[in-house]
């Protein structure tokens, strides 16, 4: 069956930030890297997008993230760390000419596998790139040359994450970039809020983008099943045994909710947390549990 597919305006959600200067660039350069993915082999045939960036480009979240997300089908080695770094900054030049950004350079910075203690050897290993952008002739961009970058995107490239569902986005220009499907986006997001207690860390933007997914679309029963069944094979690979219960750990709820109001920053207008979140879990319990042990 074809994946399905979305156009995406990617200008657009660039001159949304308009009006802040720092966020313009940003994404200005944002924009530079996920062309460069797209319009690059091997990077578009083994590179998926998924959170934040994702969230802003297909389904309109006004949320701010300057980080990139992405799921490879790369082997986790050196060799293709390498191969990524260099087709980036290969591509980086004729990319930013094409976009009308000529005068913005954009570089990749540092490249750092984690977990550092076990690098490639790691049962989940990730690549965290430091990609740095300034206006070239700048102080900026002096110091970007001498190592100082003050501008940064932080780009995740996570390795043996299971995808059982993915979208193709259609982007201005006709390069086409592989994406998390809703289904596991929606399903990614769910383990990512049972993983806070795990990796005993706070993750207040799980809740703010599942309720916005779960108010802006309509799930029948056979969506609710492919989620569900993404989200099993997603916590699976993770050594989680989610049941219906899982999001009514008091640790859970209140690692979501921390720093719930610094979103302010970020939206118009934030929705109270407890609203938010009971929305979320009702529709978790709405999952096909029948089955499974609670």
């Amino acid at each position: 069956m074809p994946e399905p597919r979305m156009e995406i305006d990617v200008p657009a959600w660039v001159e949304q930030a308009r009006n802040d200067p720092v966020a313009y660039r940003s994404r200005q350069a944002t924009e530079i890297i996920l062309s460069a993915i797209a319009a690059s082999a091997p990077l578009s045939e083994n590179l998926c997008l998924k959170g934040g960036v994702l969230m802003g480009l297909a389904y309109g979240s006004p949320r701010q993230t300057t980080d990139i997300d992405l799921s490879t089908w790369f082997e986790p080695t050196q060799e293709n760390a390498d191969t990524i770094e260099k087709t980036l900054n290969r591509a980086f030049p004729a990319i930013a000419a094409k976009l009308g950004y000529a005068g913005l350079t954009v570089q990749v910075y540092s490249v750092q596998v984690e977990p550092k203690r076990y690098g490639f050897g790691a049962e989940f290993p990730a690549l965290k790139l430091k990609i740095a952008y300034a206006m070239a002739g700048t102080p900026s961009h002096a110091a970007m040359l001498e190592r100082r970058a003050a501008d940064i995107i932080e780009v995740d490239i996570s390795f043996n994450e299971p995808l059982t569902s993915l979208q193709v986005l259609e982007m201005t220009g006709g390069n086409e970039l592989c994406a998390y499907s809703l289904t596991d986006l929606m399903a990614e997001k769910y383990r990512a809020m049972l993983q806070q207690v795990i990796r005993n860390r706070s993750r207040r933007q799980d809740v703010y983008d599942l309720d916005r997914l779960i108010r802006s679309h309509v799930f029948d029963a056979e969506g609710r099943a492919a989620i569900h069944t993404a989200f099993i094979e997603k916590c699976e690979a993770r050594h989680i045994s989610p049941t219906r219960e899982s999001l009514d750990d008091p640790d859970v709820r209140r690692r979501s909710g921390a720093d719930w109001s610094s979103l302010a920053l970020e939206v118009d207008a934030l929705p109270e947390f407890g609203e938010c979140f009971d929305r979320v879990r009702t529709f978790y319990l709405s999952l096909p549990w029948e089955g499974l042990p609670d």
